[in-house]
């Protein structure tokens, strides 16, 4: 099955943690809920006291134990609020795959599953109006890339400009302008590109 890569604005208590160092790269190693929290062990370059200054300024960031601390990295568990992109993943079937990145406020990570549950999950995030973007999406299980150079090209440059994301941030004539074509152009060259993409992944099940 495909692999997809995404980032999702979620668990707004570690997004909190996050932002406030925005340089710092956190990694959450695993995730596990505890009556009506999700309990999660988080590694980090902090500083221990920096770092124990901003959990204290956090109210929804309780319960934490420091695991393990050096003069580099901090380990610790941490209990938040349950965040609803984990009840989307629960509801679509799908298990996380850890190490989770956090980074400025995002949540890296890559998921593996069939197309039922990556909809479902889709589903799941927009109706609960989650952000989320698609970074990429790769691992067709051997298959042959199914794209000319010129359809990859443009799906790429789609990805990154975040015409796939929800909201999509810039539009066909965005992406047209870009490549100094028609709009039309871009239009055709995608939905050729999508069907070829489509078909290999149901075909990878």
């Amino acid at each position: 099955m495909p692999l997809a890569t995404l980032k999702i604005k979620s668990n707004e208590a570690l997004v909190a943690l996050s932002e406030r160092h925005p340089e710092t790269e956190f990694s959450v190693l695993g995730a596990w809920p505890t009556d009506d929290k999700l309990r999660a062990l988080v590694e980090s370059t902090i500083p221990l006291p920096s770092l124990e200054e901003t959990v204290s300024a956090i109210p929804s960031l309780t319960d934490v134990e420091i695991r393990h601390s050096t003069a580099d990295t901090t380990l610790f568990e941490v209990s938040t609020p349950t965040p609803p992109p984990h009840g989307a993943m629960a509801e679509s079937g799908i298990v996380p795959s850890f190490p989770l990145r956090l980074e400025n406020g995002w949540f890296v990570g890559d998921i593996t599953a069939s197309r039922e549950q990556l909809s479902a999950f889709r589903e799941e995030l927009e109706a609960g109006e989650i952000e989320y973007q698609l970074v990429q999406i790769s691992g067709m299980d051997g298959a042959s890339d199914p794209l000319t150079a010129r359809q990859q090209e443009i799906v790429e440059l789609a990805v990154e400009a975040g015409y796939y994301d929800s909201p999509r941030r810039c539009t066909l004539s965005d992406l047209a302008d870009c490549l100094d074509v028609n709009k039309s152009v871009v239009s055709r060259i995608l939905q050729r590109a999508e069907g070829h993409i489509i078909s290999a992944y149901c075909s990878s099940e």
